[in-house]
């Protein structure tokens, strides 16, 4: 395990996500791509930290293979009257436009809303680089698994 896995999985273990903390399901982002850690309420419907690029890019998401899990959000975005990125910063509270865009894909049987987070690898393990990842991971989770869930925050 990595240390940024094990950093991770100690940081979803301390919040209140622990108890959707999951196996990462195989095949959620591709080929040569890495799951880290994976929280939802299935493991078809997941919140994801993610390598891609052999492991030179992170990424932030959520997943399902669930349409109506994913119109589920793209009406709550369109409900909210903005991008999904907007959204996003919303549901987190967030002061300031997120650094990251939010996109929204469909790839290997996975509808995705998702970021790259921009990070140099050099920084994925340090304290600055944990918050960043912490603060997306985090609000993809309270964004979007009580639409996906059944439980409203």
């Amino acid at each position: 395990m990595s240390a940024l896995q094990d950093w991770i999985n100690k940081a979803i273990a301390a919040s209140p996500h622990a108890a959707m903390l999951l196996d990462p399901p195989p095949g959620v982002i591709g080929g040569g791509d890495v799951i880290l850690a994976a929280v939802g309420p299935a493991p078809d419907k997941v919140v994801y930290l993610g390598t891609r690029h052999a492991g030179t890019t992170l990424r932030v998401g959520f997943a399902a293979r669930d349409r109506w899990a994913n119109e589920e959000i793209e009406d709550a975005v369109e409900s909210n009257g903005g991008t999904m990125t907007e959204f996003l910063e919303d549901a987190m509270e967030a002061d300031d436009e997120l650094s990251f865009e939010v996109q929204h894909f469909h790839d290997t049987g996975w509808f995705h809303f998702a970021s790259d987070l921009r990070l140099s690898p050099e920084d994925f393990d340090t304290p600055a680089g944990h918050e960043q990842i912490w603060y997306a991971f985090d609000g993809y989770a309270r964004a979007i698994l009580p639409l996906v869930s059944g439980k409203k925050e």
